[in-house]
């Protein structure tokens, strides 16, 4: 692979850390072993690099991957008490790839709607979980008490979520 081939799969590969950290943690549900699970997909991804082409669908070979990784952790805790069969292990594949693909759609009612809450929800809210701010620490900020902001906080998560089933109901 030439330099400017690996620019561009190191970008593919930057690209999708979040989905595919999210798809192997829908599959495992343990954030420790997923983020273990995601290094050791991209230390594959890295290794294979010079199979894959350029221009073919770089997140179905990731996923793929990622998956295999997913199955090679479970063989090494198969001793535990907890193991779920292999067929419980494909539904949830399935499911978490029809997840996967309603990703970007939902980003982007998600997007639409912060862009149309008032100005003081949607700092709130990016204070909130965007920063990681503590109730405590927006209210000294803020000047104000953590039980209105919790209020107000809620009532603006109430508009997103109502914003974005209005946006699904719409068909958008």
């Amino acid at each position: 692979m030439d330099v400017n081939n690996s620019e561009e799969f190191v970008a593919l590969m930057t690209s999708f850390q979040g989905r595919m950290y999210a798809y192997i943690l829908s599959l495992i549900a343990d954030p420790t072993a997923a983020n273990d699970i995601l290094q050791e997909t991209n230390l594959v991804l890295w290794r294979k690099s010079g199979e894959y082409q350029m221009g073919t669908n770089f997140k179905a070979w990731a996923f793929r991957t990622a998956n295999f990784q997913v199955m090679a952790h479970r063989q090494r805790r198969m001793r535990d008490k907890l193991v779920f069969d292999d067929d419980f292990m494909s539904t949830l594949t399935v499911e978490a790839n029809t997840y996967d693909e309603t990703y970007e759609s939902r980003q982007k009612k998600l997007i639409t709607c912060m862009e149309k809450l008032p100005e003081r929800q949607r700092d709130l809210i990016q204070r909130r979980y965007s920063v990681g701010a503590s109730i405590k620490k927006m209210a000294e900020d803020l000047k104000s008490t953590a039980n209105s902001l919790t209020q107000a906080l809620f009532r603006a998560r109430n508009n997103l979520m109502n914003c974005v089933k209005g946006l699904q109901e719409d068909g958008i």
